[in-house]
């Protein structure tokens, strides 16, 4: 008696026989002659999860002699079926593909950005990390369109229907370039002696998923597991920032709902009901201590004001990384959160002004910079954090929670070393960075002030400031800020202590490294998924190179600290 097949949802390939899970591919039929048979199968054993995570690499090794048929055949149309537009599963499963042919490819041979075929093995590994970090810095730009013309031969190839356009097309050129680091990473270690699987692979790729991974079937198991793995990791602002889309999808989802439900439909719900969901609600007194759905009824009768898009945009990218999370262990098909987003009516450089060079003017020429910083002697952040905003673009934060160790010298150049301290000081997506000391501020007597501070044994570089319940410094510095600002009725959106940061952005635009590699290395708007292991810094020296190119134009220099 044969046993029934049962299909597994977002697995189009996978399917359940008794208590054991198979890959069955069917052979077109102009191939099934050449392939010897019109269906390929693969038994993944009876752990749903493991079989989910080795699918992926199942359906390409399946796919394999099928290819070779297709590429003995090209007279035949094999993809005369009606055209459709890929799925993202499709499109993960074709990068895995493509994973596997780059490695193949490059197996022994290694071609530099020049065109030139290295022969011997410190050529090789030269040239791969050269190729290497070139692909890094597309990534690190989401320069996704590197791989357009790759793309469009993918389409092709599978027979798809789709747009440039659409975000589907940029999905699968960013997927087609994660499969190409990968495979550069992968050749890399082999010609650095390193055989064994690589335990920091793009999970996409990996060729050692775990085994003994726990089942995971429900919303809560899977907020319960990405917790787990990342909360240590997590500032307290984070933490609490993860709050509220954890009460979301506990008290609106439901931790009962199984990772099944879990696709583009249901998260386009979740931003739905996000946006009904009034501004502060954790201290307003019409819906403090209320549920999230609660607060949401209260905000429509009373007709109050609700989060703007910014800030839903923020809660989908934190639901976006659970989702991802899950699709990375194999519970989750695809990432039905991908380029999920409410429409801004504003843009973002619209909503933050930067100081003009005239405001500036006007700001350094009152104490206590018109001074010699002597009326804030017993509190120098006030002196010294403008400062250091406008000439390092560092965030409030970075500077005012700066240890004197943490000011170093390197390669005979000055510089802040802003370390990620998750428990005390956290840096913003969580990678430290070097930024060296800008001339203006050694003209001005800064080092002078680091020396001090060395010298007095002090642990902080700013003595008067603290950090709040949540971990981040400088608040009533910025909050002086801002009284001067006020003071002065300067004209602009939203200008505050944050503007000067703004202000080195336009800096960076006007020496034509906003937005390169090196410019965001300096400010440190990081890229999420690319790699911290190869090439993705900087030496000081290139920074400095970089840095000494930024300036004010028309700035009025303020006294010197004395």
């Amino acid at each position: 008696m044969t046993s029934k097949r049962k299909g597994i949802e977002g697995f189009p390939y996978l399917r359940q026989r008794g208590r054991s899970y198979e890959v069955r591919l069917q052979v077109p039929r102009p191939l099934k002659a050449a392939v010897g048979k019109g269906e390929l199968k693969k038994s993944l054993g009876g752990d749903l999860a493991a079989a989910k995570r080795a699918y992926h690499r199942t359906v390409s090794e399946l796919q394999k002699p099928i290819d070779r048929a297709r590429g003995a055949f090209p007279q035949l149309d094999v993809a005369s079926h009606m055209p459709r537009e890929p799925s993202l599963d499709d499109i993960e499963i074709s990068s895995y593909h493509h994973y596997c042919r780059m490695v193949e490819l490059q197996r022994g041979k290694v071609v530099s950005l020049q065109g030139e075929t290295q022969s011997t093995r410190q050529g090789r590994i030269a040239s791969l990390e050269e190729t290497l970090l070139y692909h890094v810095d597309r990534a690190e730009a989401e320069d996704w369109g590197i791989m357009d013309i790759q793309a469009r031969w993918k389409i092709e190839e599978m027979g798809w229907v789709l747009s440039e356009k659409s975000p589907r097309f940029k999905y699968l050129c960013e997927m087609l370039l994660r499969a190409r680091l990968e495979a550069y990473r992968t050749e890399l270690r082999k010609l650095n002696g390193h055989f064994a699987p690589d335990p920091e692979a793009d999970p996409l790729f990996a060729a050692n998923p775990e085994k003994d991974a726990k089942l995971v079937t429900t919303l809560g198991d899977l907020k319960k597991g990405f917790e787990a793995e990342k909360h240590e990791h997590w500032s307290l602002s984070t933490r609490k920032n993860y709050k509220i889309i954890f009460a979301v999808l506990e008290q609106i989802c439901g931790f009962d709902t199984p990772v099944s439900a879990i696709d583009r439909d249901y998260c386009r719900d979740i931003a739905k009901r996000l946006a009904g969901l009034p501004v502060n609600y954790q201290k307003s007194p019409l819906t403090r201590g209320r549920s999230v759905a609660e607060a949401i009824e209260i905000a429509h009768s009373h007709e109050m004001k609700t989060i703007a898009p910014a800030t839903i945009n923020s809660h989908l990218g934190k639901l976006g990384a659970i989702v991802r999370y899950g699709r990375d262990k194999g519970w989750i098909a695809g990432n039905p959160t991908a380029d999920l987003q409410v429409p801004d009516p504003i843009d973002p450089s619209e909503k933050r002004d930067p100081f003009t060079i005239e405001q500036l003017n006007l700001v350094f020429a009152r104490s206590p910079w018109s001074d010699n910083g002597v009326s804030t002697k017993e509190r120098p952040s006030r002196y010294w954090a403008p400062l250091a905003a406008l000439f390092s673009g560092a965030r409030l934060t970075e500077i005012c929670g700066q240890r004197v160790d943490e000011m170093i010298i390197e390669e005979g150049i000055h510089a802040f070393h802003f370390r990620h301290r998750p428990d005390d000081r956290a840096i913003k997506n969580g990678k430290s960075r070097k930024v060296p000391v800008h001339p203006e501020l050694l003209r001005l007597g800064f080092w002078d002030f680091v020396v001090e501070a060395q010298t007095a044994g002090r642990e902080h570089l700013f003595p008067d400031v603290k950090p709040d319940k949540l971990g981040k410094w400088g608040d009533h510095t910025s909050k002086w800020f801002s009284r001067q600002v006020k003071s002065l009725d300067l004209k602009g959106r939203n200008l505050s202590f944050h503007s000067f940061r703004h202000s080195f952005e336009d800096a960076l635009r006007r020496a034509d490294l906003h937005d390169t590699p090196i410019g965001n290395a300096l400010t440190g708007r990081w890229t999420a998924g690319v790699s911290k292991s190869y090439g993705s810094k900087y030496p000081v020296g290139k920074l400095h190179q970089a840095l000494i190119e930024v300036g004010y134009p028309g700035l009025i220099s303020p006294e010197p600290w004395s």
